[in-house]
């Protein structure tokens, strides 16, 4: 790759590959140069032109090896859980619903949304069937809430 050297009023001096240094007249060049643009010089024995390199181009280039691609296309059963800022966890809604309504007066379904908490409160409750209620009624939530792509509610 080329770069430019040295520019005067009608001549720009341009180093190459090969260490020489190439004088070219302004007149050859469609674009401003400026000290240190690399450029790409196309010669005939007639004519010389000089066109500048685009540096973001440049970079995503082909490697020399040839095109190379990296695709990893695994699939996995397993849901993110992902835990936002303000507490809410993003569960799946299926195995959500069904902890709810079969498990929920035991706390499956806290303890499935990572709220150990609640869970270990529905435990120490279950007897008085107050947090079976509670998971009927969690349950209908659930059921109502829209699923993004991946099927996950937030809880």
């Amino acid at each position: 790759m080329a770069k430019i050297l040295d520019i005067t009023d009608t001549v720009i001096s341009i180093g190459t590959d090969d260490g020489g240094i190439k004088e070219i007249r302004t007149s050859d060049i469609n674009f401003v140069p400026h000290i240190g643009d690399k450029v790409e010089i196309f010669e005939t024995e007639t004519r010389t032109i000089v066109s500048k390199v685009d540096e973001k181009k440049a970079d995503n280039a082909m490697p020399a090896g040839g095109i190379n691609i990296n695709m990893n296309n695994t699939q996995t059963m397993q849901t993110p859980q992902v835990m936002l800022a303000n507490g809410t966890v993003a569960v799946n809604k299926l195995v959500y619903c069904l902890l709810c309504f079969f498990l929920g007066g035991i706390g499956a379904h806290k303890f499935y949304a990572h709220k150990t908490g609640s869970g270990i409160l529905y435990l120490l409750f279950c007897w008085t069937f107050i947090p079976a209620l509670i998971a009927f009624i969690e349950f209908i939530v659930a059921l109502c809430k829209k699923p993004d792509a991946n099927g996950l509610i937030l809880v």
